[in-house]
């Protein structure tokens, strides 16, 4: 009798585990990888580390250092602004935001990259961008337009691999800009922005970056690139096309941007020479999270965010076999 008891408890006990297997290796959707992203900034707001599914191997890195886990803005942020913009690959298990925080009170913008394997988080990247007047023109905007948002038929999806080269054009052709390439890679309604504002087709005259420059924002992404504007980026390395979103054909890419501090006249196509501003008199490099949508083979919106740092710098990891990396 006894062992009848301990056989039928033991069948209760495989039938009742059954369910939870078969979700724990169901693929992770949009959704789910969405909730993972919120999981994360509730953790990260309640600084505790113990509300995430942490796979034992973890890494994480902030601004491109290793760190562990818990430690940097984990420790640090206090609230969640309006602004969330979520990237997601189910291919690959990666999933993206860009999103508005605060720090100890202090308003920041928030870079979100993470890798989802077998229901638990492998990998975590985030850029703390401590800049209030991003996080205020991000709270303006409230939502990525809807364009980012619409889902693509799958009749005129790219595949990944073109969606990959396409993107890739605009990191080539930006390096060492002369004017003289092929920009057919942009679409005729192409709008840029970075860090929330607009730098592309802008009808009010204002300087545009660091330079005094007030024409450049006025044109479309083909005009800008035509200048020979961007000629001080001397390389665009580590390029990671980590958030491949087919069913919407956006992208989340993360890349290196060298100015290496030697260029200090530009000639420009119309003739004239820019003279560059005293912020690139010194070697920098930026890293960079980029999203872009597609509309067919052509870049339609970019979305830019970055931080400084040091010389050089590299990655922390480049070896996810997931991750697409051009170097």
């Amino acid at each position: 009798m006894q062992l009848g008891r301990n056989i039928r408890r033991w069948v209760l006990g495989f039938a009742l585990v059954l369910p939870q297997v078969a979700q724990a290796a169901a693929p992770c959707d949009r959704a789910c990888l969405e909730g993972f992203a919120n999981s994360y900034i509730a953790a990260a707001l309640a600084h505790d580390l113990t509300r995430l599914p942490l796979a034992p191997d973890a890494r994480f890195a902030e601004n491109n250092i290793p760190i562990r886990p818990g430690e940097g803005s984990f420790a640090t942020l206090d609230g969640q602004g309006k602004y969330r913009h979520y990237f997601a690959d189910p291919a690959t298990g990666n999933v993206g935001l860009i999103t508005t925080i605060t720090e100890h009170g202090a308003k920041g913008v928030l870079d979100l990259r993470m890798r989802i394997v077998d229901g638990r988080i492998a990998e975590i990247e985030t850029l703390m961008i401590r800049d209030a007047g991003g996080h205020d023109r991000y709270e303006a905007l409230a939502g990525p337009e809807q364009p980012w948002l619409d889902v693509v038929p799958p009749e005129k999806r790219l595949s990944r691999a073109e969606m990959v080269r396409s993107v890739n054009h605009y990191f080539s052709y930006m390096t060492h800009n002369d004017g003289r390439g092929d920009y057919t890679f942009f679409d005729d309604e192409c709008d840029r922005l970075e860090h929330a504002l607009k730098t592309t087709n802008v009808r009010k005259v204002e300087a545009y970056g660091h330079s005094s420059d007030t024409t450049f924002s006025s044109l479309t992404c083909t005009q800008q690139q035509e200048t020979g504007f961007l000629g001080f980026v001397t390389e665009i390395r580590n390029r990671r096309f980590f958030v491949i979103d087919e069913e919407r054909q956006v992208m989340l890419a993360a890349v290196t941007l060298d100015h290496n501090g030697t260029i200090r006249k530009l000639p420009q196509k119309n003739g004239s020479v820019f003279v560059l501003p005293p912020y690139f008199n010194v070697p920098r490099t930026l890293q960079v999270y980029e999203a872009f949508k597609l509309r067919g083979e052509k870049l339609y919106r970019i979305e830019m965010t970055l931080v400084e740092t040091p010389y050089g710098n590299r990655p922390p990891w480049s070896d996810a076999a997931d991750i697409t990396v051009i170097k």
